[in-house]
């Protein structure tokens, strides 16, 4: 398989507008923590997979009502996929196996998205939040994320998760620079391998 990587698009930044508006409605007796825009299409210059992706903070607390509206307006849940309070859903339409490599959506508008709940706190949303962070902050990093995304573009998958643990060394160095510890950054090892 490959993966699809464009230049920054500044729609995307609209596509999450309407996404996030869809999934307030969706969740409104949730009330989530925050519904943010992360991931490399939140990053302003950065290339990417057309691919949103989206997490809705909650408290453990809501957790299993925010899982419970997601699924009854068409979400498939995944499930934890192995990364600790991250659960992951696919968007209406697709399902457990179909995994976003950067092509359009079932309508040629529609943006695919990876959509997922998380709960406060986690490694995974802290893993996020701090990718973003650093990216918007340094350029020199920015371009060089680019330019291995760029790179492994090109390059044939057997599957998502391959291309994933590509990108594993540039991903533990932004990571690095946010201030993660050792220990950190082997827990993210762990869930990239």
């Amino acid at each position: 398989m490959k993966v699809v990587v464009e230049p920054h698009n500044p729609a995307w930044i609209v596509e999450f507008s309407n996404a996030k508006a869809s999934l307030e409605i969706i969740l409104k007796d949730v009330q989530p923590l925050s519904i943010e825009h992360v991931g490399s299409t939140s990053i302003p210059g950065l290339p990417a997979k057309p691919i949103l992706d989206i997490d809705i903070i909650v408290t453990p607390e809501t957790l299993a009502s925010a899982r419970q509206a997601l699924v009854q307006a068409g979400y498939f849940d995944c499930g934890e996929m192995n990364i600790p309070g991250r659960f992951a859903f696919r968007q209406p339409g697709f399902g457990q196996n179909d995994a976003a490599h950067g092509e359009k959506g079932q309508a040629p508008e529609e943006m695919r998205r990876n959509t997922y709940v998380v709960i406060e706190g986690c490694v995974a949303l802290k893993n996020h939040l701090d990718i973003k962070r650093v990216l918007l902050s340094d350029e020199g990093l920015r371009d060089e994320y680019g330019q291995v995304k760029k790179g492994l573009a090109e390059k044939e998958w057997a599957n998502i998760g391959e291309y994933v643990t590509a990108k594993s060394e540039i991903l533990l160095k932004i990571l690095g620079r946010a201030g993660w510890s050792e220990e950190d950054l082997d827990e993210v090892k762990k869930a990239n391998t």
